[in-house]
């Protein structure tokens, strides 16, 4: 018996170590590994050292941008509490069935629940993350910086509007009462807080302030703002830096072969979001369509063209509602490159990716004064959040377009 149980351990094993070094998720904890040590930065250090005192928040959310660390941070944190052979300094061994478990994302004492679509209700019809899991854990091995809009094109719900429900929340609280298969932690990893209904929310807040013993409740959110106060307020935050341009500017040269110029362009375009920065490198041809809308925006708008905002109007307005947010946090990062490159006198901006598109960045640089830089802001910020409460993208456009003729 012992020696089956020694050949199924080498198994799983030589199973993991196969996936894992063919895997994308490989790539690119490689990456993280030599570029961003979570030993080496003392925020990470204090947030890890609660596992090797015994002093686990049971509450904690965590922040970061989409497209940022938090899967990677939190995969490590997992398996540093669940590791059955932890290194003396704290570090999970990474060998270990419970380790191995943890980076395919199958442990049996961890638990996932995330935006899915049908999810509204308790009814029959009503779903829960356990009937989208298997996608689910594909899209995690194969995507380490998840991003809403992704998750979304990967079970092709791109008109469909999902969310956490009720019944998510019930499914939630009957796991986390059962008893843990390992005997340690029984963890919940919820992935965008923000997406939850107000009566799942509700339902989940009780277990968010006294859980039962041994639980700890991991909450990854991309936007603080829509997160309940009623939940921030019961959780420990933790915030997850970006990894930094220089760090995600080596990534895409030496890792993705992608030229220097062009790498620096992206780092710069993500804000040092490695996430974003891949999806910028994979969607060319998205991004190329929001650089010719925001190009078109600025022409409309230092002309006064009230024709030119119409169709402008008409075209971005038949966009999902994602792809029109995604737009303004475009227009908004296009904006602060180009006063960097005004105050500097050079340096790459998005245009540079785009040789075809009709934009003198020096020229607009010189129209663009500092004091209209937090007025454009405001607009795509506020658009941002107009649309994401559900408003007319028509008429957020136009009040977008006209404010910006107000500036010029």
């Amino acid at each position: 018996m012992a020696l089956k149980l020694f050949f199924e351990k080498l198994l799983n094993l030589v199973l993991f170590s196969f996936f894992f070094q063919c895997s994308k998720l490989a790539l690119y904890l490689r990456f993280v590994g030599d570029n961003f040590s979570f030993f080496q930065n003392s925020l990470y250090k204090s947030w890890f050292d609660h596992i090797k005192s015994g002093q686990i928040a049971h509450a904690q959310l965590i922040v970061s941008k989409n497209g940022g660390l938090a899967w990677l941070a939190v995969l490590e944190y997992i398996k540093r509490v669940m590791c059955d052979q932890p290194n003396p300094n704290g570090g999970a061994c990474g060998f270990c069935d419970a380790c191995v478990q943890s980076s395919l994302f199958s442990h049996p004492d961890v638990h996932f629940a995330f935006p899915i679509s049908g999810g509204d209700g308790e009814g029959a019809s009503s779903k829960t993350s356990d009937q989208y899991l298997p996608e689910f854990r594909t899209y995690l091995k194969t995507n380490p910086f998840p991003m809403f809009k992704n998750w979304i094109s990967s079970i092709s719900a791109q008109k469909k509007v999902l969310q956490i429900g009720v019944k998510e929340s019930s499914a939630v609280l009957s796991k986390l009462s059962l008893k843990s298969h390992s005997g340690k932690y029984k963890i919940l990893v919820l992935w965008l807080p923000e997406k939850l209904s107000s009566a799942a929310a509700n339902k989940l807040l009780k277990t968010i302030e006294e859980p039962n013993e041994k639980t700890v409740l991991l909450l990854i959110t991309h936007d603080l703002s829509g997160v309940l106060p009623t939940i921030i307020s019961r959780c420990l935050v933790f915030s997850i830096p970006p990894l930094g341009g220089k760090q995600v500017e080596r990534w895409l040269n030496k890792e993705r072969n992608v030229a220097p110029d062009t790498a620096r362009v992206l780092s710069k375009m993500s804000c040092g979001d490695p996430g974003l920065a891949l999806d910028y490198l994979e969607n060319r041809e998205n991004l190329k369509v929001f650089a010719e809308a925001f190009v078109s925006s600025m022409k409309i708008s230092f002309k006064k063209d009230f024709q030119g905002l119409h169709l402008w109007v008409e075209e971005l307005g038949s966009w999902g509602r994602g792809q029109t947010q995604e737009y303004f946090t475009f227009s908004s990062t296009v904006i602060s490159e180009i006063a960097k490159y005004k105050s500097m006198g050079s340096g790459e901006v998005i245009f540079d990716w785009f040789p075809e598109i009709s934009f003198k960045t020096e020229g607009f640089s010189k129209l663009l004064k500092y004091s209209y830089l937090p007025m454009f802001m405001s607009v795509f910020d506020e658009g941002k959040i107009d649309i994401g409460r559900n408003l007319n993208p028509k008429i957020v456009l136009f009040d977008a377009g006209i404010r910006m003729m107000e500036i010029f």
